[in-house]
């Protein structure tokens, strides 16, 4: 080990023990007002009109600056996750270290571990260095997609546990969405390979990417990030969970339970900082936009509380983070949103001005995917729906008289006349606007009328448990059909059939 390292090394190692110390014995106290505080930054500066391109295929490049390898110290039975990051925000490059220790809990032997590598979705944005196995570099494995398949040495047997090390580079692609970089920041999500969910009869949940939808399945895990970030100056790192400072342009980021870790980097965020609760929210906001940050941040913390009490368990998290964003729409994360700066530009004021309806659905999926998981890709209703719904029943609390308006007007149902099955996969279906149409809109008509079946004690009795039976697990269809009690015999399995062409 050098100088340098060894150095970087004693004064991370030194950091750390401190903020651990001081994070137990810190008492915060939370007021339950919403009163924001911000951060400056520099100049908010326009996209350009054309994205660079290159004519030449990239190759990896080495940051200059080693760093060391801290290993989690998150315990449990959930797969664990420790990750040592380097990202270059000038050059737009992460070198990473990652170990994953996996406890085999699928009741059976397996010859074969499969990984999900979502960066590799993307052409030339994901290089594998070094792949270990149990400490033992590993070579034949292959790559194909989104999809690493490791063949064992030997039979990883139930309640054995294996540990995974790689070494990888990413080169996020200009303007690409939730992993890539704009004039403005860099998105950091959908990042890392991750052992996925293992269902008995179909085997490792891993999907294609498609023309619409979302294809990732979860399990929850526990996550420890390492990040030190190089470039620009005043860079501010918003994440799902908090990032405690451990040095100048160091973070420990640490997440536990969740199903996911993402994070977003940029010198031109505005930080706006709510205490609701127990929760923190914080809001990252383009020079300007502060006033629909605001707007979002009040809209998260009610959707929070509301959301909490009817669906009778509440978000199991210390931060919830909103990110103003480059690409277009919302996505959804662990403890964190993001929504498009098109919503934020546009904000009226209003109740009716897109952003805080969009704010309720984003946050109502910290329940519908994250507490409660399911798959994204082949039953993308059973998340969808649900948020959507949600926006109703916070619609429906808050703003009363503007119930008619959420079912009348916007995008959200009657302006689109909704069509279709409800039951449709992402692989069925290449166009946006009819996708939406059937998996959110016709989902959440029909939650409408499941809900005049069966009344609102068994409806929101329904939900209720269906969060306490799933909550840290992947549901099905099947199993919210049972949890809500509806058989084919009944009314309410007559609603199922004209709107599911399953049932």
């Amino acid at each position: 080990m050098n100088n340098i390292k060894r150095s970087l090394v004693r004064v991370v190692t030194t950091t750390l023990i401190s903020v651990s110390f001081l994070l137990a014995g810190c008492e915060v106290r939370y007021s339950t007002q919403i009163s924001a505080t911000y951060t400056q930054a520099e100049t908010f500066v326009i996209l350009p009109s054309s994205v660079p391109t290159s004519t030449n295929t990239p190759e990896p490049v080495i940051l200059q600056e080693p760093t060391p390898t801290i290993e989690t110290t998150i315990e449990g039975e959930r797969a664990q996750y420790g990750f040592t990051v380097v990202l270059d925000y000038n050059k737009h490059i992460l070198d990473v270290e990652e170990s994953i220790s996996y406890l085999n809990e699928t009741g059976r032997s397996l010859e074969m571990l499969e990984l999900v590598v979502p960066p590799n979705q993307i052409d030339e944005v994901f290089y594998l260095k070094s792949l270990l196995v149990n400490n033992r570099e590993f070579t034949d494995y292959v790559l194909e997609g989104n999809r690493l398949s490791i063949p064992l040495e030997s039979a990883l047997h139930d309640g054995d546990t294996v540990d995974i090390s790689i070494t990888y580079q990413l080169m996020p692609k200009y303007n690409a969405g939730v992993l890539s970089y704009t004039k403005n920041q860099m998105n950091i999500s959908d990042w890392y390979p991750f052992i996925p969910p293992f269902d008995q009869e179909i085997g490792w949940m891993i999907h294609p990417q498609a023309e619409v939808g979302e294809n990732l399945v979860y399990d929850k895990a526990d996550f420890s990030v390492f990040l030190a970030v190089m470039g620009e100056q005043g860079l501010v790192v918003a994440a799902s969970t908090e990032a405690v400072p451990v040095d100048v342009n160091m973070y420990k980021l640490e997440s536990i339970n969740a199903r996911n870790l993402t994070f977003s980097v940029s010198n031109k965020y505005q930080e706006l900082i709510s205490h609701n609760g127990s929760t923190t929210i914080r809001a990252y906001v383009f020079k300007g936009d502060e006033s629909a940050g605001e707007a979002a941040i009040e809209h998260t913390g009610k959707a929070l509380i509301s959301f909490s009490v009817l669906f009778g368990m509440a978000f199991p998290h210390e931060t919830m983070t909103i990110v103003e964003s480059d690409f277009p729409d919302g996505m959804e994360y662990d403890g964190l949103y993001y929504l498009s700066r098109t919503y934020f530009d546009g904000f009226d004021g209003t109740y009716q001005g897109y952003l805080p309806l969009l704010a309720v659905h984003e946050t109502a999926h910290q329940w519908w995917l994250e507490m409660v998981g399911s798959d994204q890709a082949m039953q993308p209703w059973l998340d969808e729906m649900l948020a959507t719904y949600s926006e109703y029943l916070y619609t429906e609390q808050f703003y009363p008289e503007l119930t008619d308006w959420w079912w009348d007007y916007r995008y959200r149902v009657e302006k689109y006349n909704p069509q279709g099955w409800v039951d449709m996969t992402i692989y069925d279906e290449t166009e946006l606007r009819s996708y939406i149409n059937t998996v959110y809109l016709q989902g959440a008509s029909f939650l409408h009328e499941l809900r005049k079946v069966l009344g609102d004690d068994a409806f929101f009795n329904g939900l209720r448990t269906y969060v306490a039976e799933y909550s840290d697990k992947n549901a099905t269809w099947d199993d919210f059909l049972s949890v809500m009690g509806v058989d084919q015999s009944t009314e309410a399995g007559n609603v199922v059939s004209q709107y599911f062409r399953s049932y």
